[in-house]
């Protein structure tokens, strides 16, 4: 792939980190998702409907998280999945220390309304057999607007 080719695909070339852990209690959860600080995201619980966390209490979560993404205003994102036995913690971060790859910022129409919308950084990483595969996704966070 070309300068020309990267420019007219708008993916920027960056460095990015990415971090796993695994935790194995709901109460581990929510400390690790508060002391994460975000300013926006969403969860999904097994007996109810997705929420945006500005509209959930941390402390007040009793139902069981099976998913969840978050964005911290320092521009890190954390992605969470149930496993059925843990849940796994996915951090994404841009760095200089981090891998070079590839990104491509994206959006997609939520269920919360007709003009909410969920944005994505995608990562592309330069493999064996010498082409661009998809490496990971970051959330971003939510935008508004009008149609």
């Amino acid at each position: 792939m070309i300068k020309e080719d990267i420019d007219f695909l708008k993916l920027a070339e960056v460095k990015v980190c990415v971090s796993n852990v695994s935790v194995e209690s709901l109460d581990e959860v929510k400390n690790k998702i508060k002391n994460f600080a975000p300013s926006d995201g969403w969860i999904s619980f097994q007996s109810s409907s997705v929420k945006r966390i500005i509209d959930v209490k941390l402390d007040n979560i009793k139902e069981f998280i099976l998913a969840g993404e978050f964005y911290n205003p320092n521009g890190t994102s954390l992605s969470i999945r149930y496993d059925g036995e843990k849940w796994n913690f996915f951090t994404f971060s841009e760095s200089q220390d981090g891998e070079i790859v590839l990104k491509r910022s994206i959006k997609q129409l939520s269920k919360l309304s007709d003009n909410t919308y969920l944005n994505y950084d995608i990562y592309y990483k330069f493999d064996s057999e010498l082409v661009y595969r998809p490496y990971c996704s970051a959330f971003t966070g939510f935008t508004e607007e009008k149609k």
